[in-house]
């Protein structure tokens, strides 16, 4: 009977793993193809026992010739692929198999899911997708040296899912030591590039080899060109690409950026825990301890949510529990601190950091019976490995005690015994045994103890430098090491002899190891020694400051000038001087270390912390330091409910809680343009005005330049009567505005204020503008009949005219300033070009046709914001830098603009009634992709008034026909009126008039407008 599946096996030299391999699947599968590549250990003779049909094969630089050669040598109706160091469970594979009888007969190939253990110990795990079942057919195998593929050579691979799991251990990090994985990887990528010609699997197969040796600069180009060439986003690789991005980002300190990725691949993957995870630890990593313990908690109580787990299922539980834990303990809430290295542990026994971790909370406030019992209970030590484990985690705590406890359940007469005994004698001061063992042992013992972990190269020289035998010990020490650099260090300390290379690292070890064990003798004499490096002063300060010699560390740091410090030394000195009462002289160092450019988020922090402290001592200015922390930190919790505290306070002191104040919500520079005369107003009425930024923008790579440009905008605006506040800041401060402006509705205006108001920022499509979503609205500030007539629920709506062109009307505008920015032909006439963004652009139809205008008339681009800004226009962005001089974005410019121009060219913008209002010439080019008379309802009936412009038509013969735009300027003078009543510069006033009224009504608790609310309640369920 012909076999059903034939499991086929490249191998060479795996003596180590075969044997567990082959175990694993013997009894389900029919038949075992072993091809060996050149073993010269037990591998064959191992094989042998499970199998006849073993191969020799000569190994071509090519995975997938060895694997085809295996393939060939099969007779299974299906091919299982394992290598030697994975393995399966019996039943899992039973279950598999009896599957591809049932499945669909139509399927080519099954992936399953691999997980890989790595690590020094398989203490994290990681997960892949991998075809490993696939039909015995000539016209499907292996193609690719490395990282080979399954393909078939005609027609469409076609695949599914296969509930197989494979357990490897190939990426242990002893494993991949001892194979050189390394080195062979990276040259067959290089054979595999030149053969494919770097397609995007081979740069994320390359950007891997250069992480794993440590070269992230390349990884990262090597995985955005992955990313960038992806054939499709479906891929598996694809969505690792996106980690090892973001694993790139976070190695180089990039936070910011990392944090644009992981928001667009949580769009991306909205399932996945992996994602969540990164954001959490990019904010640990920034010191945004609650921040980040938020994230990590709204996974682990909503888990059922986050399934689809694309890199490890540790992301899920395991690392979230393990990431809260250091958390609370940093935070000394050791209650919480303990439950969560308990349930990491539960999830993984071999979580060190999470077992060291709550073995030192629990030595530190347990009994030595209650430390003994808890690791009894829990099973942690099974084997003289995990005992030797404990026995150096005792030591590095200083819990001597437990320490000798546990070296008297090693074998009393045994070598190892009593090396961990000297080790604990010599940490406590005792040199005796270490005396006598240097007498009368050999150099072998010596090296059987530092292999087993009993002593180190640090121990020895710590000693070496103590010691009455310092001499001797020491030019033993030196004759035994070959590494140069500590070889140097040893030279320095002993000699005196100045080393060539940095030995930094070697020497703040040693410093540590001193104060682990608070061994005050060996940090004296280091100290003598260090004083020959000024360089590391401040490491050496942040040691003692981390292992609580907090005074000593101040001493170090005063022997350093203010101006050198590192960030980490201000931190120090700010949370040492506010400790102790010094509030101003932690004021002076926050002060400082803003001003030199220090963006740490615990110097932000403290600011807040101390704010109460120094709020009116000259040169402190709360309000400016939170927005600095805004723009580094966008969305941070923590330091938004910090501001909070922070403004109440304020509240209180003021003693004044009848002053009003409204918030103005942005996203672009454009929005604020369109607020300006309003603002003015009501602070002229005595209204507080601020800014709200949607700084959610920033983590979106879509409109990140946007938010970038309007940070710039901010930053640089000439006026000191308003504030500008971050959204995410305004919502976890739990602030309220009396009253929030916006131009159109955003999830992100729940819950800010008491009350909203809509104000018109344009008149285009008429589906979006007169939606749904105007419910929300307490009031609607309408430009004239037109809208009102729309929008108008109760008389919630009313007409103040538009605000945003209050100096055209009184001609407030600076023409010549917007001259001298642009080349003007004053011999020519003037033509704004002003195309709307996306599909909808007639960039991509017309702009060879406008730029055959450039040698008559003055031709200026007035380029939307979402050109100028979005990642997805950059192909439009280039076309019209390429093609054109006189090109703007800013949204101040606008007025001017029309003044200077004599046409207007535009397409389905919404500038398209700007320009009417301002009573310019129009021409409006027709696209394959013009908004449907649908989308656009009355709208369509405006644009019909206007010339309209098929492609092809000649633009130039319209430019030159003055009566037409006569006609049609009389056409569009009982439209203009329609639609804008007011033409008096005074709609800000009445705007301002407007709001003022609503917030007065609500105080005085006037009747509620109930079909409206009814309304918003119905849509909005507030």
């Amino acid at each position: 009977m012909k076999p059903f599946v034939s499991l086929c096996m490249i191998v060479k030299n795996e003596e180590k793993v075969l044997g567990r391999c082959l175990e694993s699947v013997k009894e389900n599968v029919d038949e075992i193809v072993i091809v060996d590549t050149g073993s010269t250990d037990s591998t064959k003779e191992i094989a042998s026992n499970y199998t006849d049909k073993i191969y020799d094969f000569k190994w071509t630089d090519s995975f997938a010739d060895a694997r085809n050669f295996a393939q060939s040598k099969a007779t299974g109706e299906w091919i299982l692929v394992l290598d030697a160091d994975e393995y399966c469970d019996s039943e899992n594979l039973k279950t598999a198999i009896h599957e591809l009888k049932t499945k669909d007969k139509d399927i080519d190939a099954y992936e399953v899911k691999i997980y890989n253990f790595t690590g020094y110990s398989g203490e994290s795990i990681v997960q892949n997708v991998s075809i490993r079942l696939y039909r015995n057919d000539e016209t499907i195998g292996y193609y690719r040296a490395i990282h080979e593929q399954v393909s078939k050579k005609e027609g469409e691979l076609k695949t599914d899912v296969s509930s197989l799991v494979l357990y490897h251990s190939g990426y242990l990090v002893g494993v991949i030591k001892s194979k050189q994985k390394n080195e062979r990887n990276s040259k067959l990528i290089d054979k595999e590039i030149k053969t494919s010609g770097n397609s995007a699997f081979d740069y994320f197969n390359l950007g891997n080899e250069y992480r794993s040796v440590g070269n992230v600069e390349k990884a990262l180009e090597s995985y955005i060109n992955a990313y960038k060439n992806k054939p499709d986003i479906r891929y598996s690789w694809v969505a690792f690409a996106i980690v090892q991005i973001i694993n790139c980002l976070c190695d180089l300190h990039r936070y910011l950026d990392a944090l644009h990725v992981i928001g667009d691949a949580e769009l991306l993957y909205p399932t996945s825990p992996d994602f969540k995870f990164f954001r959490a630890k990019v904010y640990f990593d920034q010191h945004r301890f609650d921040d980040a313990a938020v994230v990590l908690e709204e996974v682990i109580e909503n888990k059922d949510k986050y399934q689809y787990c694309i890199t490890s299922v540790d992301f899920l539980e395991y690392r979230p529990h393990q990431m809260l834990g250091l958390i609370y303990k940093h935070k000394n809430d050791n209650d919480k601190a303990v439950y969560h290295f308990a349930k990491a542990l539960s999830k993984n026994k071999f979580c060190n950091v999470s077992l060291f971790n709550l073995i030192e909370i629990l030595t530190n406030n347990c009994s030595l019976a209650e430390v003994e019992s808890f690791i009894q209970n829990n099973e942690f030590i099974t084997n003289e490995n995990e005992l030797c484990k404990f026995i150096k985690l005792f030591i590095s705590l200083s819990q001597f005690d437990l320490a000798n406890q546990y070296i008297q359940k090693l074998k009393n007469d045994g070598l190892i015994h009593h090396g961990f005994a000297m080790k604990l004698q010599l940490v406590q001061g005792n040199y005796s045994m270490m005396d006598e063992f240097f007498k009368t042992d050999t150099i072998n013992n010596l090296n059987l103890l530092i292999n087993k972990g009993c002593l180190d190269f640090y121990d020895l020289v710590l000693y070496s430098l103590t010691t009455n035998d310092s001499d001797r010990i020491a030019s033993l020490l030196i004759s035994l090491i070959n590494d140069e650099e500590k070889k140097q260090l040893l030279n320095f300390l002993f000699n005196s002899q100045k080393p060539s290379k940095i030995i930094k690292n070697d020497l703040l070890e040693l410093v540590e190891r001193t104060l682990q064990v608070k061994n005050i003798k060996w940090f004296t004499v280091l100290a003598q020694k260090i004083d020959a490096f000024p360089a590391i002063y401040q490491p050496v300060g942040h040691l003692l400051y981390q292992y609580n010699f907090k005074n000593e560390a101040v001493q170090i740091y005063s022997k350093i000038k203010n101006t050198y410090y590192e960030e980490q030394t201000f931190v120090n000195l700010i949370e040492y001087h506010s400790s102790n009462g010094n509030f101003l002289v932690a004021k002076d160092l926050i002060t400082e270390s803003i001003e030199i450019g220090y963006t740490d988020f615990r110097i932000f922090e403290y600011a807040l912390k101390l704010d109460g402290y120094f709020a009116k001592t000259d040169g402190w200015n709360i309000n400016e330091i939170v927005n600095n922390a805004f723009s580094h930190y966008p969305g941070s919790q923590s330091l938004g409910l910090l501001y909070n505290l922070v403004q109440q306070q304020s509240q209180g002191n003021k003693g004044n809680s009848n002053q009003l104040t409204v918030g103005f919500f942005l996203e672009t520079t454009f929005h604020y343009y369109v607020y300006e005369s309003i603002i003015n107003e009501l602070l002229n009425k005595g209204v507080n005005c601020h800014l709200v930024i949607n700084d959610y923008f920033q983590e979106q790579s879509e409109t990140s330049y946007m938010y970038d440009d309007l940070m710039s905008f901010i930053q640089s605006l000439d006026r000191n009567d308003i504030e500008a506040f971050a959204v995410s800041m305004v919502k976890e401060s739990q602030f309220k505005y009396d009253c929030m402006v916006s131009c159109y509705y955003s999830v992100h205006l729940n819950e800010i204020a008491n009350k909203h108001v809509r104000v018109m920022y344009g008149l285009a499509k008429d589906n979006w503008n007169f939606s749904w979503w105007n419910v929300f609205y307490d009031k609607i500030l309408c430009y004239g009949n037109y809208d009102y007539r729309k929008l108008n629920i109760d008389d919630n709506s009313v007409i103040i005219g538009n605000p945003k062109f209050d100096k055209w009307f009184r001609k407030e505008f600076d023409i010549e300033r917007t001259k001298e920015k642009l080349l003007i032909d004053e011999n020519k006439k003037t033509i704004l070009y002003a195309p709307t963004y996306g599909h909808l652009s007639s960039i991509d139809d017309w702009i060879d046709d406008v730029k055959a205008l450039n040698d008559d008339y003055n031709i200026i681009i007035k380029m939307h914001h979402g050109t100028a800004y979005r990642e997805s226009e950059t192909y439009r962005r280039e076309m019209i830098m390429s093609s054109f001089k006189n090109i703007t974005s800013d949204p101040s410019d606008l007025l001017s603009l029309f003044a200077i121009s004599d046409f207007v060219i535009t397409d389905n913008s919404g500038i398209i009634f700007d320009a009417i209002l301002a009573e310019k010439n129009i021409l409006l080019l027709n696209t394959n992709y013009n908004t449907s008379h649908k989308d656009m309802g009355n709208e369509i009936k405006i644009r019909e008034t206007i010339i309209n412009l098929d492609k092809g038509y000649d633009l130039r013969r319209y430019l030159e026909n003055e009566s037409i735009f006569k006609r049609q300027k009389d056409k569009l003078s009982s439209i203009v009126s329609n639609m804008y009543h007011f033409r008096d510069g005074n709609s800000g006033s009445r705007a301002a008039d407007e709001i003022i009224r609503l917030l007065n009504q609500e105080q005085s608790a006037t009747e509620e407008n109930k079909f409206l609310y009814s309304l918003r309640r119905r849509v909005f369920g507030i």
